[in-house]
């Protein structure tokens, strides 16, 4: 029975549940690849932390980089989870030290991932990542080995599971966002250090990074990402969204548009007939299209502790039944450098809410200035039920596709006229 054996850097959710897995299914494991799992060393920032593991079992290391210098350990699993420091650190040092790698970090590799792939390469070693997007749905693999010769034209789908259970939760409950979002801490979904990465839809950029390169060849680089988070969705929008037929989620996309890359994650309006409407509570799901394939919709648990350790298994296996390793499905060396699309030049539909004065001419003066300036009204609702006297009425309008800077160009106009209450707000709505 060969032996793979395993150092774990970072105990909290992910990493319990990893230790816990391979205790109480370590004789599956070894009938199903033939490999023996061996746990050889554990670290953390805490030792004597309340954990639903015994690691006293295990050799403790105050410092992880000692156990990537261990000369009987394959693999080091990092789920620190830092940015760079240590993180960075304790992969460098296992990567030079001959040692494989799985991580779900998925800021670290998309900030600071090249030249870690690179020495990976160069030492022909596994840097596995499949944790780091989408949780438990094996999006990674399917992309890289499942539709690897397939071209694919669009990613798409919603990445961050405590965003989407905010709007799921707000439209569910009709609650706002700031109501909601006390809930989502409560419950565990998110807290007060990590809602900004959450909220601000940074998390879900970093992953959609992740997902550039794997689909389109691109050099990772975050900065390529435009980044618009939930914080501004009101409760009225997502009602409003809801008599026009469509949800409000937050959506992250990227595909190469003449020879530029487009790389979006903001929150727009879902037709109900599209499965990424109907994903609710904390559910994360990716739609690709390729030359192949018109549409392959995953959908699964996008975080927690089982889900993200079921994608560490599934690298610790693809490890144990490999010799040679292509990490990207690219040669790092072969990775491209595309230029980043103006937003400005972005074509799209989109919802706009305009709070008024209630008064005659106001419709007809921001109809005519769109038709002036050749942006198409869909559709118009004005007036809806409950409206208080001497309070701004809401005035919303939905456009046929418009090139982006044409549209705000009209709506800085209209936000300067007297009869316009409040700053407007302007969705886009996503293209089936």
């Amino acid at each position: 029975m060969n032996k793979l054996n395993i150092c774990i850097a970072g105990i909290g959710n992910v990493g319990s549940e990893l230790i816990k897995s391979i205790e109480e299914n370590k004789s599956y494991y070894e009938k199903k690849s033939s490999f023996q799992f061996n746990i050889i060393g554990v670290s953390a920032k805490n030792k004597n932390k309340n954990r639903n593991v015994d690691i006293k079992k295990y050799r403790w290391f105050d410092d992880p980089i000692e156990m990537s210098k261990l000369n009987d350990c394959n693999v080091i699993v990092e789920l620190i989870g830092q940015e760079k420091g240590i993180s960075y650190d304790l992969i460098e040092s296992a990567l030079n030290n001959k040692k494989h790698v799985v991580t779900g970090n998925k800021a670290l590799i998309a900030n600071y991932g090249k030249e870690l792939f690179k020495l990976a390469e160069k030492n022909s070693l596994a840097l596995s990542f499949e944790a780091a997007v989408a949780g438990g749905i094996p999006i990674i693999k399917t992309i890289k080995n499942n539709i690897n010769l397939n071209k694919i034209s669009k990613i798409s789908g919603i990445l961050n599971g405590t965003t989407n259970y905010i709007l799921s939760k707000m439209e569910e409950d009709n609650l706002s966002f700031d109501e909601v979002l006390e809930i989502a801490k409560e419950k565990g979904f998110t807290s007060d250090h990590e809602s900004k990465l959450d909220i601000g839809g940074y998390d879900a950029a970093h992953k959609l990074t992740i997902l550039s390169t794997l689909g389109f060849g691109s050099v990772l680089n975050f900065n390529n990402n435009f980044i618009d988070g939930i914080s501004n969705v009101k409760i009225e929008d997502i009602n409003f969204a809801k008599q026009l037929g469509y949800r409000i989620k937050l959506i992250s996309e990227t595909s190469i548009v003449n020879e530029k890359i487009f790389n979006f994650t903001s929150p727009k309006l879902i037709d109900y007939s599209n499965p990424l409407a109907n994903v609710g509570d904390a559910l994360n799901a990716i739609n690709i299209e390729t030359d192949h394939l018109d549409n392959l919709f995953l959908e699964g648990q996008g975080a927690g502790g089982k889900p993200t350790a079921s994608s560490v298994l599934s690298d610790l296996y693809d490890i144990s039944q490999n010799i040679t390793f292509d990490n990207l499905g690219f040669k790092v060396n072969d990775l491209k450098e595309f230029n980043k699309i103006s937003s400005d030049n972005i074509v799209n539909r989109y919802y706009v809410r305009i709070m008024t004065e209630d008064k005659p001419g106001v419709l007809s003066s921001i109809t005519n200035l769109f038709s002036d300036t050749g942006i198409s009204v869909e559709k118009i609702l004005q007036l809806p039920e409950n409206v208080k006297l001497d309070k701004p009425i809401p005035i919303i309008i939905t456009t046929h596709k418009i090139q982006k800077e044409i549209l705000t160009n009209v709506i800085n106009k209209l936000e300067k006229l007297k009869f316009v209450k409040e700053k407007i707000t302007l969705l886009p709505i996503h293209d089936n």
